[in-house]
């Protein structure tokens, strides 16, 4: 009984301590850590997004879902990613008018999470074509974005770069690869294809063009898109927005740190349509994949991530 009586106020008093650090706010280093998430709403669209790592804020502007599975751990250890969604990846409200979607439109919903988030300033990282909105993010706020990262970005999109695309694949594709590419294609039948939602059936062809996409012309990508959601409608109108509208070449002067990743393997954006451009970019930092494709950051993560790290650190 004695025993039990002195033992009883050190039990009381490790269980005060439990019930008051329950209800302590985290630190810094563990709030860090927390994933938030979220959806912010315009003009009859949800973009949701979420954020992981710690660092740089960097918002991430396309395929949230793909785009967290594709970046690495080291990275989340240098750059707090908000990974985001564009309108093209979500359903929509019908009465929504699509063809009053401009390029700023897709610039603003960047600024609105940016102001949602409460961040002064960010990294803007846009994969494929979306780093060109990347890029015209800074241009238009420039004031916020510290840093514009692109991967695989097309410098146009137009008559021009489908030209300069199929004659690289044309004269530099091997044959080996070539041939994966039409037996790829004659296991998917028309049928199957037009018996798809346009989305799903955007990103079966996607997956199944995958030697002009991938260093290793037998690689399977249905890993990284499983899940995801394309929106076709939009996709189209963003697509001939590029194609009506955008010059990259005569628009106004970036002066933010811009890192561009080229795969010399992909053969939808040729790594050399860049060459006539570079000048025009004070701040363009170019760096070319040897044994990747359209998606570096998987192909050769460690290398990437070495390239960006030391790229950030330096400005």
């Amino acid at each position: 009984m004695k025993k039990l009586l002195m033992i009883l106020p050190l039990v009381i008093l490790l269980c005060f301590i439990f019930l008051c650090k329950q209800g302590e706010e985290p630190t810094v280093e563990e709030a860090e850590e927390e994933v938030t998430s979220g959806t912010v709403k315009i003009d009859g669209f949800e973009l949701p997004y979420f954020i992981e790592g710690t660092g740089v804020p960097c918002i991430v502007i396309n395929d949230a879902l793909p785009m967290s599975r594709a970046f690495s751990k080291e990275l989340r250890k240098h750059f707090k990613f908000i990974f985001m969604d564009s309108r093209h990846n979500t359903p929509y409200d019908e009465s929504s008018d699509i063809s009053k979607i401009t390029l700023d439109t897709f610039v603003d919903d960047i600024e609105l999470v940016r102001r949602t988030l409460e961040f002064d300033k960010i990294c803007v990282h846009g994969h494929s074509i979306f780093g060109l909105i990347a890029l015209e993010y800074a241009r238009k706020y420039p004031e916020h974005a510290t840093h514009v990262i692109m991967n695989g970005t097309p410098p146009y999109m137009n008559a021009e770069s489908e030209k300069i695309s199929k004659e690289y694949w044309k004269s530099r594709a091997s044959e080996e690869r070539k041939m994966i590419l039409k037996q790829n294609w004659e296991k998917i039948s028309e049928d199957r294809l037009s018996s798809l939602p346009p989305g799903e059936a955007d990103i079966l062809r996607y997956i199944t063009n995958g030697p002009m996409y991938w260093y290793d012309p037998k690689y399977d990508c249905s890993w990284l898109l499983e899940g995801e959601k394309w929106n076709d409608s939009v996709w189209k109108q963003m697509v001939s927005m590029f194609r009506s509208e955008y010059d990259i070449a005569h628009r106004t002067q970036i002066t933010t740190p811009i890192f561009l990743s080229l795969g010399r393997f992909d053969y939808v954006v040729p790594y050399y349509m860049w060459d006539d451009l570079k000048e025009k970019f004070s701040s363009l930092t170019v760096v070319i994949l040897e044994k990747s494709g359209h998606w570096a950051f998987i192909e050769e993560q460690e290398l990437y991530d070495k390239k960006l790290i030391d790229w950030i650190k330096s400005h």
